[in-house]
């Protein structure tokens, strides 16, 4: 499974935000059924959480693969596409908006994930945003990232602030898609890891922010050289 973040900035009024970036994301479904996406969602970040967040909203598009994702692009591209440019435009700032195409690995809570995709509706969930240490590959990365579910070092994850479910986002590690790309050049993204935690209440991501400020950086620096925390409210289109 294929999965396209869009990190994004408001261009708007915040109490207009929400509404305008819901219709923006869901403009995608417009597309052709070749080139739709299999699944949306848009996410509003949660200032009062995380003030200090670097995006105001991260959207999600699911893709059986990368022929399907450039199926989307094209389309994107074309003037077909322009209605549902248009409409992301007027909720995000364009030229600052961070775009990662990754593969999607459910680490747990597998069921939980298909009952709310399948459900729809509001989910929260606190996302970490990482660039790994400057001595890794982004192979040798997600090999060491995938080793350490569960876990911050050596450090355990106590189980009341693990979640209800957790995937980690690898980037892709070539360049395989996306107009102008030369295939299977390597990969520059704006991050080299994209976590999800899933949670039914706010509290639950607060008491996870907080255990992993006394945590994260003492036990990590050979895996991250900078990460940051973003919660987020979501809603499956």
């Amino acid at each position: 499974m294929i999965k396209r973040f869009l990190f994004v900035t408001r261009a708007c009024a915040s109490d207009r935000f929400a509404a305008a970036w819901r219709a923006a994301v869901g403009a995608a479904a417009t597309a052709p059924p070749p080139a739709r996406p299999l699944r949306l969602a848009a996410g509003t970040v949660l200032a009062e959480v995380t003030p200090e967040a670097p995006h105001d909203g991260v959207g999600l598009q699911w893709f059986a693969d990368e022929e399907h994702l450039r199926r989307f692009e094209a389309w994107s591209a074309s003037p077909e596409g322009a209605a549902a440019n248009a409409l992301l435009g007027e909720a995000v700032e364009l030229e600052s908006t961070g775009v990662v195409v990754a593969h999607e690995h459910v680490m747990r809570g597998d069921e939980w994930i298909q009952r709310q995709r399948q459900d729809g509706g509001p989910g929260l969930k606190q996302m970490a945003l990482a660039r790994r240490a400057a001595d890794l590959t982004l192979a040798q990365f997600f090999d060491r990232w995938r080793s350490r579910a569960g876990t911050v070092g050596v450090v355990p994850i106590p189980a009341e602030v693990r979640g209800l479910a957790y995937i980690q986002n690898h980037p892709l590690l070539t360049v395989g898609a996306g107009a102008g790309a030369e295939a299977g050049a390597e990969a520059e993204w704006p991050y080299d890891a994209v976590n999800e935690v899933y949670f039914d209440d706010l509290d639950g991501i607060r008491r996870r922010m907080a255990w992993f400020a006394e945590n994260l950086d003492r036990n990590e620096d050979d895996l991250v050289r900078e990460s940051c925390f973003v919660a987020v409210r979501e809603e499956i289109l």
